[in-house]
């Protein structure tokens, strides 16, 4: 059985791009991933919404792989959503990466935006003007 993964963009909003990825991470789909998130970040992007809680994940894809999906920048932020503890990421292995346990958690950064660095307090939360996609990322399924 050959791995699959579906990429596909659900929602953007300026810098922010949500998008949710599906099938199964292997060492034959890691390069199409790591592809669509280079695209993202290409377009501008730089707060990276990734709702992986259906997304499997292959053992035999070595933890450095899976670091190296993510393109480099420090401007990027990668904001996992769902099963993080299946990728085998810790927070400390890049500042890049922050952990939601669910959508919601992740809609409240995506609205109100991150707390200020070293503020307790939050922004006010603000209408976001969310474009939604309806076709499929230019990338769709891999096999």
């Amino acid at each position: 059985m050959r791995a699959t993964v579906r990429v596909r963009v659900l929602a953007t909003d300026g810098p922010q791009v949500w998008i949710a990825v599906s099938g199964r991470l292997a060492r034959s789909t890691l390069p199409a991933l790591a592809q669509a998130l280079r695209e993202r970040a290409g377009e501008g992007f730089t707060a990276i919404f990734l709702d992986i809680s259906t997304l499997a994940d292959d053992r035999d894809v070595p933890a450095d792989a899976l670091r190296e999906l993510f393109p480099g920048g420090a401007r990027l932020t990668f904001h996992l959503i769902g099963a993080a503890d299946g990728l085998r990421l810790q927070p400390g292995h890049d500042g890049r990466l922050v952990f939601h346990p669910d959508p919601s958690s992740a809609w409240t950064v995506w609205v109100c935006g991150p707390p200020p660095r070293g503020a307790r307090g939050r922004r006010a939360a603000r209408t976001p003007a969310v474009r939604t996609r309806s076709r499929r990322s230019s990338l769709g399924s891999v096999t």
